[in-house]
């Protein structure tokens, strides 16, 4: 069989004090393919990518908005697989191969568990529920299990859903219709600054209003989107 082509997919905005250290962690990866997609940042990402990072390729759209800019991503590679990374997230070392393992054993897509970067026990048992129950049992990925997708499967479903909020859920949703969803063990490395910005109970209890207004009562991304922003 011949070797997948990886691409490695992420989308910016305003993030020139940390996307140098994610682009550096990215390209240490071997994947066949970056794109970096920024939203219109105003604080200089965007230039600092084209200056600093020759190997990476970017794009600029007009306005922030993840799922077009994840789709432009995926539009201008010329690869076979795509993995879409957030900027504060860190995929282990040997990322790239155990992605090509899932793909050549006839899963269509996947994603990573995960761990946080600081956490404590109440952090510890929510992380626990949602590797466990929501990914591995479920099936259901967010953005933070940098989620990977065969193209032809991707361009099937037409890409990320254009919609300002909850993207990854829905597009998660329709992709366990399309074939087999792969759980990678290997944790990626995910932010938790938020929890301990907005408080950690408060965020998790803002977590579940949000997947249970969407799941349950069919609740709109934009209403969801204020919510969530609080």
């Amino acid at each position: 069989m011949e070797k997948q082509k990886i691409a490695i997919i992420i989308p910016v905005f305003n993030e020139k004090c940390h996307i140098s250290d994610a682009l550096n962690h990215l390209q240490t990866l071997g994947a066949d393919e970056i794109i970096a997609v920024d939203g219109g940042s105003q604080d200089g990402t965007y230039e600092l990518i084209k200056n600093e990072f020759p190997a990476v390729r970017c794009y600029q759209t007009a306005f922030a908005e993840r799922s077009f800019q994840m789709n432009l991503g995926a539009f201008e590679s010329q690869s076979d697989v795509f993995v879409f990374v957030h900027a504060d997230t860190r995929l282990p070392s040997n990322a790239v191969k155990l992605i090509r393992e899932k793909i050549e054993s006839d899963y269509i897509a996947g994603g990573y568990c995960k761990r946080y970067d600081r956490s404590n026990l109440v952090l510890n048992i929510y992380l626990a529920v949602l590797n466990h129950l929501y990914l591995r049992k479920m099936r259901c990925l967010v953005g933070t299990n940098a989620i990977f997708v065969r193209r032809q499967v991707f361009e099937q479903m037409k890409g990320f859903p254009e919609v300002p909020f909850l993207e990854d859920v829905i597009f998660s949703d329709a992709l366990r219709k399309m074939g087999k969803v792969a759980v990678i063990n290997e944790p990626v490395i995910v932010s938790s600054r938020k929890y301990f910005e907005n408080g950690i109970i408060k965020q998790i209890l803002r977590n579940m209003r949000i997947l249970l207004g969407y799941k349950l009562f069919h609740e709109s991304p934009v209403k969801l989107r204020e919510i969530y922003q609080g």
